[in-house]
């Protein structure tokens, strides 16, 4: 299965289940990190690519193969709009 431009394998989602299983405590942040050490899912720079396993992770939930912890999240991010003339600059 392919999530965020990375194929995964059966093993590996056995395996991603099996370290959440093990792990049932851990945040959603820590799990993405743990998963993309185990894996070895790394930038080019060597750093793990954290954002792109928790939105792999977002969709294989979507598509029923896990079951992410809930979300730590009490107030999602929200923005404030930007003013009009730093929209637009060259009005």
């Amino acid at each position: 299965m392919r999530y965020c431009g990375r194929e995964f394998s059966e093993d590996e989602i056995v395996l991603i289940r099996q370290l959440m299983i093990e792990n049932p405590k851990l945040n959603r942040t820590r799990l993405s990190q743990l998963i993309c050490e185990r894996l070895q899912w790394l930038k080019p720079n060597g750093g793990l690519k954290e954002m792109s396993c928790r939105v792999a992770l977002l969709r294989m939930q979507a598509d029923g193969l896990i079951q992410l912890p809930v979300s730590q999240r009490k107030n999602p991010c929200t923005y404030a709009a930007v003013p009009a003339n730093l929209a637009n600059p060259h009005q």
